[in-house]
Formats: structure tokens, C-alpha cells, sequence
């Protein structure tokens, strides 16, 4: 190992120790080891990579190339330089892109589930993580206390406690997962090999890791009126519990799932305080209705339909950790118009097939690797953790067989830090055009074909449909990257020449069966626009304060001990049910880009930095939304509803670094 290499390898390391230490940047301020200024790692050899990078002339490079494996980007600003990817170009697409494990519900139903029998209210006695929620954090003077988050004091489910309420939706269909610890292989030619490195992951019931991948988790494939259940045993190693300590080296072993973005009551959203302990289990319930419930009568208003979501833990100050380590999956519901169906003859006719064939999840996630191929999560890097290998459903640049027809993919960037900007192109480098159907899982109005691609921020989804019938077998498509992005703090905004080519598409011949499906002229309605004369007004304003990420000038600080300071988080910002607001997000400056994620309901923009949206000037983004691209400097002016369940909520960025030192807070409907 070459002097530079040691260097770089030490430094990795005493990243780790910090890791392990769980310091915070309060405790690396107190120690000397951050810039009060910068609020970065003082450029020091042997604690800086930054530093390490750079001596003796080095300098980052995130990897090559598309489709010629040429090209570079990278770069050594911030705290954190981005080194050489460790699968050099002889590697890339050469192990196949996984399928992601399909759920399928217990075929016992209720019966089926481990453990004591679900209700709508926790069951005293056993380890359920509900409990242990409340007897930890109870109120004291009626004001705090995780019994005071909900209307239901033991965080009973909204949705199935009272059969009078027009909300009542007991649940159909019951699935069970166990976040656990396991081997997971990134490529053939790590120094693991077959064996794999430890990670985490949800594992469903018979889960083999020989033959599956659970990084990413399981795609569930719901659908709206049918309402399900899952149990989730946390089965990860921790001793003592208390201690929080991860075999990774990072992440905490207390978890909770985070459905983004569907209309779910506040206990089973995934709030970041609402804790699944090692050795326990928590219980999630969702309706499976569309927003309105209330308003609109029924299962809610139809056009307030979602169709692409993920589930990702949400720890409060371990977000980025733990999604980092495995935790994480998706969620497609469906309804009568986006029909899911094998034969793809209802509905709009997207493409779907037997079992899913052709309806396929494409998850981005980049990782980080020291010189001895062992993944690592930068924590020191304040601004944003960014890899240097590209990852696509848990596999370094892989390749992916295709038929001779259209393929519906369900793009989601799982973070936990880097943008994309997506290109199609042929072998030529030439751009390939595509066509975009949905934004953050909302059907658009209508399908909109792009040729200079699309941009996407960290848990932003698009859904589109590349038609492959218009290659000869043999032809090799790629997906590029061709954002520019050389830290955590946000794309330059530069395209890169050439880009990064992520996942190879192999052209096979034609399907078994005829392809049905279609990319139909019209698909969802939007919903009727927010009242503005009526809605109440806010401005948020993300920015750095004090060397700390915050929201309107004050990081989240909360310490469930303290009841002074857990009342801030307890008692946050009231809204009464059924009501609209206007609110406008700000970028309060630097060159930072926040994407921000506001829980619970869809968004609609109203103006983006005073430009309005338009299905003429900007189509894709003619829609409802659940993530705003807030870049640098920018204004955003957006409607949303609150309607239905009641319960707290969070809005935080979700480069899930940011999120997890501060830049978050709560709202609840009352």
C-alpha cells in the first residue's frame, strides 16, 4: 500500500472511531477538530480527507463514463474529497441488475403474524414498541409526552380504533418483516466476494440471503380500498440496547419506517420519534385511502392518487446512517385507472405483465469504499455523504436483460446525498429520448417525452417508460448521470461531458407475449386548487445558524429527557384539520441545495423563484409533489392540505445529513 494510500486508509478510519464515538459536531467543536467558521473539518492530515486527498497532488475523481468509460468528475472542496471508484471500468456492467423480492401477503392473514394478535390498540404485555414509546416519554404536566402526539394516548391506530368513524378501514391484508443484520454483495469483484459485507436490511418471511437481496428491501405492490397491516420485529444485534451500538461501525439499531409519501396516520408514518427497539416489534396500519376522506366522502378524492413510494428509516439523528446501512424498500399502490394489470388491457394500459415483468424499480444509491473495498459511512462529512461508486438495487453498475418492448421503471434516488440528472443514451453517446409519467409517484396530467433528461433530488421518484421495440437485439442502452456534483452540498449545475453511465440496458428479442400495454394521450387529473383566499400563510427558511443545519433559524434540538426542550418538539406548529395553507420554502443562501420532504399530503407549486408552473413550460413538474429541489438561493411558493388524521408531522431536507443535524421540524393537525 502506496504512502497516500496508508494516509487516506488512517483517515477513513479515525472516521469510524467518530462514528463509533457517535460525536457530534458540538463535541468535535469542543475538541478542536471543526472550523467554527465552516462549520468543516479542519484540513488536517490524518483528519480531514479533504487533506489526505490532496497531498502529495492528488485529487477525487467519482468515477467514468458513459458509455466509452471516459470522463470525470469529482473534486476536493468541502470536508470530504471524492476518491477513484474501487470497480474500475473492467467491472462495471458485468453482474446482473437484481429484481427486488416481491411481497406477497400471508396467506393466513392475521394469523399469521408473530407474536401476540394485532388490534387497533398496542397489547399490554409484550414487546410492542408502542408501549415502550409512551412509558418512556409519558407526559408530565399534561403538555409533553409521546402520549400527547396522537388522539389516541397508547398510539392506537386512527384508522381502526372506532368502526363509527367514516376513517375506519380495518386492515385486509397483513405482511411481516424483520430488519435484520446480513451479508450483502455490491459486486463480484470486491475482496468480500460471494461472502459479502455486513449490512442491514428488511427481510421478509423465508428470506434466503443466498438467493435474494434485501438491499434494497421488498417491493410491496398494494392498492387503494384494500387496506394492510405490517408487523416489523426489529431482530437487529445490539447489547446493550441502551447503548446503541452498530456492528457497521455506524447506524443505530433503534429504528422506524417512514412510509414516504402516503396519506397515513401519524403513528404509523415513521416519525422520528416513534422508536422500534431491538428485540421489539412496532405495528403499522394504513388505510390505503386517498386524501379527503372527510371532505370528499368514500376512500377520498381519486385524483389525490400515489403510485410510486419507499419505506426508509427515519431514527431521529440516524436517518442517514441507517438508510445508509439497508433500510430501505419500496411501496407501489395501485387503483382502477393506474391498474397494475398483468394483462395491461384496464385502466390506462401502462406497462405491467405477469407478475410485474415490466414494471421495474430502479433504485440509485451510491456508496463509499476505502482502499481495502470495505464500505464506510463519511460521517464527518457535515455537508452530505457522497460515494464514489454507483449503485443500482444494490448493485455496483450493473447491466439489466431486456425484451423488445415498453418497460415501465419507478426511478427513486435512496440518497443519501447526491442529485442525478438522467440521459438516455446509445452506445454512440447520442441522446435517446424517453417518456416521463410521474412525478414523486403522482400520474401527470399527461406523459411528457424529454430528450435532455430529468433532474432528481434525494428521495424524489420519477416513473417513466423507455419502448425498446426501436432497437435491434444486441444494442446496449445506457442510463447516464450527467449532473456535476463534486461534494454534499448539492449538483454544480453543470452537465457533465460525457456522463456516468449507471446501469446498462442489454436488448434482447421480442417478449413471449404480444406487448399490450400503452403510453395513453391523457392520464390523471389534477385535484382542485387550494382556496388562497382562505389559506393561511408561513415562510420556512432553510439555512445554516451557528454552524448547525436549521429551519427558520433554529436547528431541531431535542432531548427526550428535558422536558423544556421535548416540548418544542411535542408541541409544534398547529394546524386544524381540513384546512389549506400557502406555504413559501426558502433557500436562505450559500450553496447548499436542500431537498426538502414534507410529510403526510401532496404539495401543489404555486411559483418557482416566481415563475408559475405550467403544462407547457415546465410539464414534469405540472403536478403534486411531496419533495421540493430547493436550490441554491431559491423561493418556493407552494399549496397544501391537511385533511383527515390528526397527529404530528415533520418537514425536513432529506439529504438525510442535514436532517439528521437539525434541519427539521414538526407540525401537527389538531
Amino acid at each position: 500500500m502506496k504512502q497516500r494510500e496508508r494516509l487516506l486508509q488512517s483517515t477513513v478510519d479515525l472516521h469510524r472511531e467518530i462514528t463509533r464515538e457517535r460525536l457530534t459536531r458540538r463535541d468535535l467543536l469542543k475538541l478542536g477538530l471543526l472550523s467554527s467558521a465552516t462549520g468543516l473539518l479542519l484540513p488536517i492530515s490524518g483528519l480531514s480527507l479533504r487533506a489526505a486527498w490532496a497531498k502529495d497532488g492528488g485529487s477525487g475523481s467519482s468515477g467514468s463514463g458513459s458509455n466509452s468509460g471516459s470522463g470525470s468528475s469529482g473534486g476536493t472542496s468541502g470536508s470530504c474529497a471524492i476518491p477513484a471508484p474501487f470497480i474500475g471500468q473492467s467491472g462495471w456492467f458485468t453482474n446482473p441488475m437484481p429484481r427486488l423480492f416481491e411481497m406477497t401477503p400471508l396467506s393466513s392473514g392475521i394469523a399469521g403474524i408473530s407474536g401476540p394478535t394485532p388490534g387497533p390498540h398496542p397489547v399490554a404485555g409484550t414487546n410492542d414498541s408502542k408501549l415502550r414509546c409512551v412509558a418512556d416519554f409519558p407526559s408530565t404536566s399534561g403538555q409533553w409526552g409521546l402520549d400527547k402526539t396522537t388522539p389516541y394516548a397508547d398510539l392506537a391506530h386512527q384508522a381502526w380504533a372506532d368502526p363509527n368513524s367514516k376513517l375506519y378501514f380495518p386492515p385486509v391484508d397483513f405482511y411481516e418483516l424483520r430488519a435484520v443484520q446480513h451479508n450483502h454483495r455490491w459486486h463480484s469483484q470486491m475482496p468480500a466476494g460471494s461472502k459479502g459485507q455486513p449490512a442491514w436490511g428488511f427481510a421478509p418471511p423465508g428470506f434466503d440471503e443466498t438467493k435474494h437481496s434485501i438491499v434494497p428491501g421488498p417491493v410491496f405492490r398494494t392498492r387503494y380500498g384494500r387496506s394492510h397491516f405490517v408487523r416489523i420485529h426489529n431482530d437487529l444485534p445490539a447489547t446493550p440496547v441502551e447503548d446503541q451500538v452498530s456492528p457497521l461501525g455506524f447506524g443505530t439499531p433503534i429504528i422506524t419506517t417512514h412510509m414516504h409519501n402516503l396519506h397515513t396516520p401519524a403513528e404509523s408514518d415513521g416519525n422520528p420519534l416513534f422508536w422500534n427497539y431491538p428485540g421489539h416489534f412496532y405495528d403499522y396500519h394504513y388505510p390505503n385511502v386517498y386524501a379527503g376522506v372527510n371532505q370528499y366522502g368514500g376512500i377520498g378524492d381519486p385524483r389525490e392518487a400515489l403510485g410510486t413510494l419507499w419505506y426508509h428509516d427515519h431514527k431521529l439523528d440516524f436517518t442517514a446512517q441507517n438508510v445508509y446501512a439497508g433500510l430501505a424498500g419500496l411501496n407501489c399502490i395501485y387503483d382502477d385507472l393506474d391498474a397494475g394489470d398483468p394483462t395491461e388491457s384496464t385502466g390506462l394500459r401502462l406497462p405491467c405483465g405477469d407478475n410485474y415483468e415490466f414494471d421495474v424499480p430502479l433504485v440509485f444509491h451510491d456508496r463509499a469504499f476505502d482502499t481495502r473495498g470495505v464500505d464506510y459511512f463519511p460521517l464527518a462529512c457535515f455537508d452530505g455523504a457522497i460515494g464514489q461508486d454507483y449503485t443500482v438495487n444494490g448493485v455496483i453498475r450493473p447491466y439489466f436483460d431486456v425484451s423488445r418492448r415498453k418497460y415501465r421503471f419507478r426511478l427513486l434516488d435512496m440518497g443519501p446525498s447526491r442529485f442525478y440528472w438522467w440521459f438516455l443514451q446509445d452506445s454512440g453517446g447520442n441522446n435517446i429520448p424517453y417518456t416521463v409519467i410521474a412525478n414523486d409517484g403522482n400520474l401527470l396530467p399527461a406523459p411528457v417525452a424529454v430528450s435532455t433528461g430529468v433532474k432528481q433530488a434525494v428521495a424524489e421518484r420519477w416513473d417513466i417508460v423507455i419502448d425498446f421495440s426501436k432497437f435491434k437485439p444486441g444494442d446496449k442502452i445506457y442510463l447516464v448521470n450527467r449532473a456535476e456534483q463534486v461534494d454534499g452540498r448539492g449538483p454544480t449545475g453543470n452537465l457533465l461531458r460525457p456522463g456516468i453511465a449507471v446501469l446498462q440496458f442489454r436488448v434482447g428479442g421480442a417478449p413471449a407475449r404480444k406487448d399490450n400495454s400503452m403510453i395513453p394521450a391523457k392520464l390523471r387529473d389534477l385535484p382542485d386548487p387550494v382556496d388562497l383566499a382562505t389559506a393561511k400563510r408561513q415562510t420556512w427558511t432553510f439555512k445554516r445558524s451557528g454552524g448547525a443545519w436549521a429551519v427558520r433559524g433554529e436547528p431541531v434540538n431535542i432531548n427526550l429527557n428535558t422536558n423544556d426542550q421535548y416540548d418544542r418538539f411535542a408541541t409544534p406548529y398547529q394546524i386544524p384539520e381540513g384546512t389549506a395553507e400557502q406555504w413559501t420554502i426558502v433557500n436562505g443562501g450559500g450553496s447548499w441545495s436542500h431537498p426538502v420532504h414534507i410529510h403526510y399530503e401532496e404539495h401543489r407549486f404555486l411559483g418557482y423563484n416566481g415563475t408559475a408552473p405550467s403544462p407547457t413550460v415546465n410539464p414534469t413538474e405540472y403536478s403534486r409533489k411531496d419533495v421540493i429541489r430547493l436550490d441554491p438561493n431559491a423561493k418556493v411558493e407552494i399549496a397544501m392540505r391537511f385533511r383527515d388524521y390528526k397527529g404530528i408531522y415533520p418537514m425536513h431536507c432529506h439529504n438525510v445529513v442535514h436532517e439528521d443535524h437539525a434541519m427539521m421540524i414538526m407540525w401537527k393537525i389538531v
